[in-house]
This record gives C-alpha cells, structure tokens and sequence, in this order.
C-alpha cells in the first residue's frame, strides 16, 4: 500500500470511502479534525476534503489525480507558487472561508497556472478589505472555467481580463453565502461575462438597475435578485427592459421589499417587457403584494408556468378575472398570505420603508359580490364563472390568514386542475358545491379547523382520487350524515383521510360509494364503535382506526372484515392505542384479532384493559380470556403451565446447545446490513486472521507480521491495527474471520484463559461448517506446551483428527515452520 497500510493518506484520522461501485477511485474525508498540515494521500485519491481544519498555510504540492479539492473554512493566508502544480485534472476548487485577500500578493499570476481543467472556482468569504478591483493575472488560466464563486465590494467591477473566461457559465456573487454590495447594477458590471446562463446577485445591496444593465446577458437563462430589499418592484421596468429577447427561463425576486410597511402593488410598467422573453418561472415571494394592477397579467409571457406569490398580502382584485390570459401556466402558489413576520431586529421597522404605489384601476371601480358573515369573508366570485388557464394544473393556498367560509364556486370547464392544496387555511364552513373541476384528482383541505360541510360541496368533483380531510372539527356533521350523502359522488376515490376531527360515531352507510378507496384513514378520533360497512371495498388495502376510543369491534364488523381478508391478502388493519376491553363480552374480537394477527400492522401494540385497569397485550389476552370465561380454569391453567414449563426447558435447552451457532447467526446477520461496502463476495481481504492471547502478542505481531507479511507477502488480519474503532468486539471478530482465508490459533495456556480467544475459536469454527461447507478453517499452532487436560472437547477433536505445527523456536526449524504456514494460508481452502 505505499507504505500508507490501509489508510488512503498518511494521517489514520482520516475517512477513506470509494467512489462508486469499482472500489478503483477513493476519497479521502479529513475534514472537521483541526488538522494543521495537508496529508499526503495515495495516488488513487480523487476527492479530498479538509473543510473546517486548522490549515494556515499550503506549501505541500497535492497528489496530480485530484479532480475535487475542497479546502474551505480553514484559516489560510497565502499559498506557495506550486502549492497546485501538476493539478492539471482539478476539477473543483473550493478556497471559500478562508484569510485570503483578493489581491495580487496573495493571487500571483503562477498560482493556477496548472489548473487548466478547472471546472468551479469558490474564493467567497475570504476578503475582509474593501477592494476596487479583482486580481488580473490569475483569470488567463481558467479558459475552461464554468462555474465562479466570488465576494463583491463596490466599487469592484468584473474588468478586461474576466474576457479570457470564455466558458463561463454561472456567476454566483450572492450575499447569502458570502459578501456582496454592489449598489446600482450598470452595463458594465458584467459586459466582460457575455456568456453567462445563471446570475446570483441575490443579498447584493442592490438598489437599482441602469436599463441597459443586463443588456449583454443574452444567454442568461436564470436570474436571482433576491434579498435586495431597496429594489422594489420599481426595479422592475429597468431590468426587464434589458432582459428583453434574452434566454431567461427563471427569475427569483423573493424579498426584494421591506419586511415591515404598507402593501405593494404591481404595475403594468413593472412587468410590460417581460413579454418580449420566454420566462418559464417567476418567483415573487415574501414581497407584501398586494395587488395588481389591471392588465399585469396580460402582458406577463405566454411562456410562463410557474408562479410563487408566497408569504405575501394579496387581496382580492379584478386582476383575478386575468387568470385566464396565462395560456401555459402550470402551477401557482399562493401560500402563508398574511402570515405575521418575525422581529430580527427592532431597528429593521423603521429603517427600512416600501415606496406607496397607487393602484390606477383597483378593485373600488368596479362591484364585487362579497358575502359577510359575523366579520368573516367568503371566497368571492366574479359574475358567474371563474376563468382558469386552460393548462393550469396545480393550484397552492395553503397557510392564508384571513378567516373565510367557501360558498358555491364554479370553474370554466375545460379547465386542467388536477392538484388543489387549500389547508391550514381557517374556513368555517365547506358549503359549495365547488363546480367545473372535472380533473381534479388530489384535494388538501387539512388543518382548516373547519366545523361544518354540506352533503353537496363534493357533488361535482366526481374525478377525486386523494382527499385530505384530516385536522378539522367534522365529527358531528358526519355522525348525522345517515344516508351517506357527503361521499355518495366519490365513486373514484383511492385515499381518504378523516384522521383527527374529533368524530365520536359515524354512520353505517357513510362510505356507500366508496368502492374504489384504497386507504381509509381514520386514526386519532373519539370513535367508541365501528359499524361502517366495508365489504364493498374491494380494492382497500389499509385502513385506520389507531389512537380512537374502541372498546370493541362488533360481530357483523368482525364478519365484513373476515370476508375482506378472505378476498385481499394484502389489506392492513391499524388497530393500536384504543381502549379494547379484556372481558368475555370481547373475547370473540380479541380472539378474531389474534388469528388474524398477519393483517393487523400494530398488532404488537394493541393492548386490552382489565377490570382492574391494567392493560396486556391481546397475544395474553387470549390465554387470559380462556381461563377466565370457562367453567375449567384451574385445569386449563395447569396444563398451560405445565406445556410453558417444558417449552421453556425445550427452548433452553436447544439454546445452550446449540449457543455458538446462534451467536455465530446474530454476529454474521449483524454484519451483512451492518457494512456499506461490499467487500466480500466471495473471496478473501485477508490470507489470515491471527487469534492470540494479549500475553502472546510478541510472537503473534511481531514475528508474524515479519515473516509472513514483509518477507512472504501474505495480508494477515490483526486486532490491534485492522480491527475497526468504534466498533463492538465480537462484529469486528466474526468481520475478520469471514474476510479471511485461514484463522491461525496461536494455542497456549494464555490462549485457553481468554474469554475472546476462546469466542475467536468458536466462531471460526462455525464459519467452517455453516458458511464454507465444512472446509478447513481453522490452523493451529501449538506455540506453548498445553495438557491434552485443559483442551476442550470441540479443539481436543481437532487436535486429535487434523494436523497442527508446533513452533520450533529454533532458527533452522523457524524457517520450515513460516514456509508452511505461509504455503497453507495462500492453498485455497
């Protein structure tokens, strides 16, 4: 191993884990260990990582196979001219968190000069000093740079020499991982990068954008401005003036308003050139919107089909009646409206103030029909119909902060909504009915805390396949819902979840249509009984009723379940955490529940309750039951006690009998899911395992290593150096001895004292016979006189029908005596 044993470096701290499957590339993980010197590695290292140590300084020259060197959050000031000489296969270079001042006596033209395969380059985080320009030298020898991190100071600009980074491709300046002021963005920032696909100017104290800013950036097709929040959305006009007939696909402006002040609105002029780009995704998040102008919408790009308006203040606006010109909108998401922002600091209110926008044309110019009810607003329609995009797929609302009530809603048509998250919204009432969602197949309306729904709110959502329900307070609604009408139109239903709403009962035909539900969640309740027919659920394959308030299940219950169980093998029952009584009354369920155990997933943790309050498992439940409501108690419980006595004996007996083979089980079991890499498959790490005694260890280590290692050539196993830190003793072991070839027992008196040489011995004696087919394992040698006495009978019999060497310890003898172990070590078994 190059003198490096099997470490990959010369520091034994260090983690050595292959890349990928072959085990022909390595990498070494030497981070986090307040190491002070880089280690030397092995030529088959390709990653290094030293992240979060102690270096100051690198004068070492790194091993020529590294692609990937990672080097941040040390505390390095200055490198040596040929600290990367020969690194002509790096790939990525990572310098981020360290003393490194951006300058030419820290940067000198040679420092890189052999990166010339360099991929990505992070320098972020390393300057303390305001800086009035980059270092020019260096950049000549990153023609095949594509990826540049770097800290931004204005008045910094990216000058002439960045022209030589013709493969440059994503820039990431962001102040978010690192440090960036840049003020007003203008053409020439980055009119020596005209080849950029990804911008991260996000957190960069930007204020404004000359219009011809990003005029260059023709190729730019992802834009982050994020975290900017002096920009606002006046910045707008500017940027997508210059972004126009450009690439861009995505554009994040998150927070790019202040945390604390009066709404913003949106308008035209923001947005209007936005229509000249093909723009897939924007993302306008945590910005206090409140409104749209008319016509913001229209002159968004028919391109567009993503829309995040996270954590705003939307109200409602005629600019809803817009929704329609998004002729490929895909998603939107509209989620934690009016969610309260948290105090960073006291001073963030008053130092930072959103511009007042007037709305030209809001929503007071025209009438909207509101219903107000005790202070509480229902979701509005606009006339008749609500027009969707015809693509629009994927609505999110999840988290508004208004207290609302759904009244009757109708969709177009021909709308495409298969996915609606309306939860943890506060509704008081699902009224409806909801109409023209023909598509829709998943429903959230979780964690709404909602009292009351109408038997038609899902009259015309027929399509429903996953309705989440869960965390609402429906439990009395659907106890008087006799006939099953809320349900009765979900004939296409697979997943339904009413899991905590507080129902103490619910009806017997309440799932009547419900033929096509899969899984039926109905857990953390106050359900006292379960009638509900289920027997018409033919494809159900889980169904739970956990954590409610059942004493029992009913015979007919038993009977429906029994029938379904019969018809679908793969069905589960989630029955756990109720309140089932240990009485005669119940003995037929608990008896149902423990032959039917095999569909009961929480079988291990349903309990039953005794008449004196204590709670046992239903598997002695049962045995209880059949002493306690039978006439022959006295009988049945002697001959229980009597067949338990022997199965104990049984058990014990076969246990002590056959101990080492079912340790040997548990440790090799133990190993096979313990170990990430696949090492053994069928062949051997090792040509030896050496079991000693410690007071043997001069001869087991020392002489063994010499003879059979250095000048014979064999891979021998020993304890001290090969078994694993951290590790439990006996895994180690029976690791060792399965990665082996031979166990050489070194036999003395010593030996036979010792608790682990005699578990050494045992377990290399079951590998022989359970794993490799009664093939030799074991090889003994007979290092110190011992008295046939003292032998146990499993290695007497060794002893007496397999050959064994006993150490000459004389030099002419020795050499026999290694040459024959060495010859028996390296024969295949």
């Amino acid at each position: 191993m190059n003198g490096f044993g099997r470490q990959c470096t010369n520091n034994p701290a260090c983690r050595c884990s292959p890349v990928g499957n072959m085990n022909k590339f390595y990498t070494a993980n030497c981070s986090n260990l307040g190491i002070t010197q880089v280690p030397i590695t092995r030529p088959d290292v390709v990653i290094l990582l030293l992240q979060h140590n102690n270096i100051t300084s690198l004068t070492t020259t790194f091993c020529p196979s590294l692609y990937h060197l990672d080097l941040s959050h040390n505390k390095i000031q200055n490198f040596s001219d040929d600290a990367f000489a020969n690194l002509t296969r790096l790939k990525t270079l990572n310098l981020e968190g360290n003393n490194l001042e951006l300058d030419e006596s820290i940067y000198r033209p040679n420092v890189f000069k052999d990166l010339e395969a360099l991929r990505e380059l992070n320098i972020k985080n390393c300057t303390s000093k305001r800086i009035h320009a980059f270092p020019h030298e260096i950049w000549k020898n990153f023609t095949l740079l594509q990826i540049l991190r770097i800290d931004v100071r204005s008045p910094t600009q990216f000058e002439g020499p960045f022209q030589l980074l013709t493969s440059l491709r994503e820039l990431d300046v962001s102040g978010v991982t690192g440090f960036c002021s840049v003020g007003t963005m203008t053409k020439s920032f980055l009119i020596n990068m005209p080849h950029l696909e990804i911008l991260d100017v996000s957190a960069c104290n930007l204020s404004s954008f000359a219009a011809d800013a990003l005029i260059t950036q023709r190729n730019l097709s992802i834009l982050n401005i994020s975290y900017n929040e002096r920009l606002t959305f006046a910045s707008f006009e500017n940027l997508s003036r210059s972004l126009q007939f450009s690439k861009i696909k995505v554009f994040k402006a998150n927070k790019i308003h202040c945390t604390f002040g009066v709404g913003t609105v949106m308008q035209v002029s923001d947005i209007v050139h936005f229509q000249n780009t093909t723009l897939e995704e924007l993302y306008l998040d945590d910005n206090r919107l409140a409104l749209l102008e008319m016509n913001v919408l229209k002159f968004l790009p028919p391109s567009l089909k993503i829309i995040s308006l996270v954590k705003n203040r939307l109200t409602i606006g005629l600019y809803l009646l817009e929704l329609e010109f998004l002729s490929s909108i895909e998603k939107i998401d509209a989620s934690f409206q009016y969610t309260s922002p948290s105090f960073i600091k006291m001073r963030e209110a008053f130092d930072c103030q959103n511009p007042v926008r007037i709305c030209k044309n809001g929503i007071d110019e025209y009438s909207v029909k509101y219903e107000i009810t005790s202070g509480e607003t229902a979701v509005p329609h606009f006339g008749p119909i609500i027009l969707l995009p015809k693509n629009l797929t994927n609505i999110t609302i999840k988290g508004y902060g208004l207290k609302t009530h759904i009244t009757d809603i109708q969709f177009n048509a021909d709308n495409c909504i298969a996915h609606l998250d309306w939860s943890q919204n506060p509704i008081t009432s699902f009224k409806g009915p909801i109409e023209g969602l023909k598509k829709l197949e998943y429903w959230d309306l979780s964690e709404c805390h909602c009292p009351s729904l109408t038997t038609y709110f899902f009259n015309y959502t027929d399509s429903l396949k996953v309705l989440k329900l869960n965390k609402n307070l429906l439990g009395k609604i659907l106890e008087n819902d006799t006939d099953g009408e809320t349900f009765k139109n979900l004939v296409n239903l697979e997943q339904l979840d009413l899991s905590d709403n507080q129902i103490k009962n619910l009806p017997v035909k309440i799932f009547k249509n419900l033929r096509n539900i899969r899984e039926l969640n109905l857990k953390s309740n106050s359900m006292t009984e379960w009638n509900v027919k289920v027997h018409h659920m033919r494809n159900l394959t889980e169904i739970d009723l956990s954590r409610n308030l059942l004493r029992q299940l009913s015979g007919k219950t038993v009977l429906s379940f029994s029938k379904l169980f019969k018809r679908k093998t793969s069905i589960k029952i989630s029955l756990a955490y109720n309140l089932f009584a240990c009485t005669c009354e119940s003995k037929h369920f608990i008896q149902w529940s423990f032959i039917n155990r095999q569909y009961i997933s929480d079988f291990q943790n349903i309990t039953c309750v005794l008449d004196n309050g204590t709670s046992i498992g239903l598997q002695s439940a049962v045995r209880f039951l059949e002493v306690y409501c039978t006439n022959f108690q006295l009988v049945t419980f002697l001959v229980s006690s009597v067949i338990i006595f022997f199965v104990v004996i049984t058990v014990t007996g076969l246990i002590y009998r056959y101990r080492w083979k079912l340790r040997y089980i548990y440790y090799m079991t133990r190993n096979k899911y313990r170990l990430s890499s696949p090492l053994y498959k069928g062949t051997f790490i090792f040509d030896a395992f050496i079991s000693y005694a410690e007071e043997d260890s001069d001869f087991a280590v020392n002489e063994s290593i010499s003879q059979l290692e250095d000048l014979r050539g064999l891979q021998l196993c020993l304890s001290k150096r090969d078994f694993r830190p951290g590790t439990e003793i006996a895994a180690n072991i029976t690791e060792a001895i399965t990665k082996s070839r031979k166990t050489i027992i070194v036999l003395s008196n010593n030996f036979l004292n010792s608790y682990w040489c005699m578990f050494e011995f045992n377990m290399a004696r079951m590998e022989s016979i359970y794993t490799r087919n009664g093939k030799d394992v074991l090889f003994l040698i007979m290092y110190r006189h011992v008295s046939a006495k003292t032998l146990p009978l499993s290695m007497l019999a060794l002893v007496e029908s397999r050959s064994y060497i006993e150490y000459p310890d004389d030099p002419q003898g020795n050499i026999v005596f290694w040459d024959k172990i060495a010859e028996t070590c390296s024969r295949p078994s």
